[in-house]
């Protein structure tokens, strides 16, 4: 997950995570705790991605780090 558009991608999973576990609240309570505990776990993964792909940024931006180094 090094990109926006993975990011995106993960967050968009853990949103219909969210979604198919509030679904199945009513019928399975492990199961949706079983979908709530996956999505809570890709959340923190795309949390550290977007902190992580924001701290690039910044060092960019300051023209410190790997992402002002030149080829």
């Amino acid at each position: 997950m090094s990109d926006p558009v993975d990011v995106r991608r993960n967050l968009d999973h853990c949103q219909q995570s969210i979604e198919d576990a509030a679904e199945a609240m009513a019928h399975d309570m492990h199961d949706a705790a079983m979908r709530l505990g996956a999505a809570a776990m890709m959340l923190a993964s795309a949390s550290h991605a977007v902190h992580r792909h924001a701290e690039r940024l910044t060092q960019a931006d300051a023209g410190t780090g790997p992402a002002s180094e030149g080829p």
